[in-house]
């Protein structure tokens, strides 16, 4: 049973949640690096099965339920968030808004020099066979929101020490542990200026003529 001393947090506040909202235009970007060490936990996620209470209640590390579906993540702030939103009533289905999401990252990274992208499972972005990337998406009749957590630098083993083995998992997993599963750019030898990175996706976004 969870520690009633975890507090979560089910209000979800962060950068992002202004997306959840529309403000008069027919789509919205943010893009965001947490500024501490948090756990976010899927709309759905059972906590007692996803997370490490005891590690996360010794670090002091808040926990935020979101939203959107998928397990539970760690943010850091070697990560970036990549945020998207569509405002309208004609939608598509959830795994094509996953496709050209991803494919608009992917774009913007291969651009700026990292080879060997693609798009894995139903959601994530890999490097090879590793992941870098995991996305999760909201929508209700007017609105589709989606976002990804980039680890541009961030300690693999830091998701280890939070977060359990996931109760469901894509194919090319394979069993790994999150260190072994879950790689970073900085790690592939990629350094990324996040200001760049975050022009590069916001052009790609705006200049899509299929959302």
């Amino acid at each position: 049973m969870m520690n009633d001393s975890i507090d979560i947090r089910a209000r979800y506040d962060l950068p992002d949640s202004s997306l959840l909202h529309p403000n008069g235009h027919p789509r919205a970007m943010k893009f965001w690096i947490p500024s501490e060490t948090m756990v976010v936990i899927g709309n759905g996620s059972n906590p007692e099965k996803e997370i490490i209470e005891e590690t996360i209640k010794s670090d002091r590390i808040p926990v935020v339920r979101r939203g959107t579906g998928g397990c539970a993540v760690v943010l850091s702030s070697g990560m970036a968030i990549v945020s998207f939103a569509v405002y309208s009533e004609a939608q598509k289905d959830s795994g094509e808004y996953f496709r050209i999401f991803n494919s608009i990252i992917i774009q913007a990274l291969e651009d700026m020099g990292v080879e060997n992208l693609s798009h894995r499972g139903r959601s994530d972005i890999a490097i090879d066979e590793r992941k870098i990337a995991g996305t999760a998406i909201y929508r209700n009749k007017n609105a589709v929101f989606y976002h990804a957590v980039l680890n541009l630098s961030g300690d693999g083993e830091q998701l280890d020490r939070y977060l359990k083995h996931p109760p469901r998992e894509p194919d090319y997993r394979n069993n790994r542990k999150h260190s072994e599963f879950v790689t970073s750019l900085a790690a592939e030898g990629y350094s990324i200026d996040p200001s760049e990175l975050e022009e590069r996706i916001n052009n790609l976004f705006n200049e899509r003529d299929d959302l």
